[in-house]
């Protein structure tokens, strides 16, 4: 259950955030190997998650399905350009040399720079946020409740 500060903080975002087309959130999620029940899926079923603003962060969130599934696109990239294992999935705009990755076995979220890739595959780095709650909480700029 996604916590009620995390709806608020989406809530107040610009736009139309509710997900009106579920049936291809459940597709795409699948098509990544994301459980239904795992946080990450919970977000991206209520609400399409893009342009949302950060005052913590340059990087854009993307959406898993509406208007392209550019969750996908970008976690191919960070598959075959930057050779990470699939269990990673890239959703933010890849524009730079890094992404934010989210652990499909784990549920925790890396912040991942390329600079730093033979650190993070030989597991000498820590994932910075324990939940994807945790991260969009921070993500909004809010501690949490």
């Amino acid at each position: 259950m996604i916590p009620s500060h995390l709806t608020k903080l989406i809530e107040q975002q610009p736009g139309e955030r509710i997900r009106t087309n579920r049936a291809a959130a459940e597709q795409a999620l699948a098509d990544l190997g994301v459980p239904l029940d795992s946080e990450f899926a919970q977000l991206y079923l209520a609400y399409r998650l893009l342009s949302f603003r950060s005052e913590v962060s340059n990087e854009d969130i993307v959406d898993v399905a509406e208007p392209r599934r550019e969750v996908a696109v970008g976690t191919r990239f960070a598959h075959e350009a930057w050779k990470l294992p699939d269990k990673y999935v890239a959703f933010t705009s890849m524009e730079g040399e890094g992404a934010y990755l989210y652990d499909k076995e784990t549920g925790q979220v890396w912040d991942f720079e390329l600079a730093s890739r033979e650190a993070f595959l030989a597991g000498k780095q820590q994932p910075k946020w324990n939940s994807f709650f945790e991260f969009m909480t921070w993500y909004l700029g809010d501690s949490g409740p």
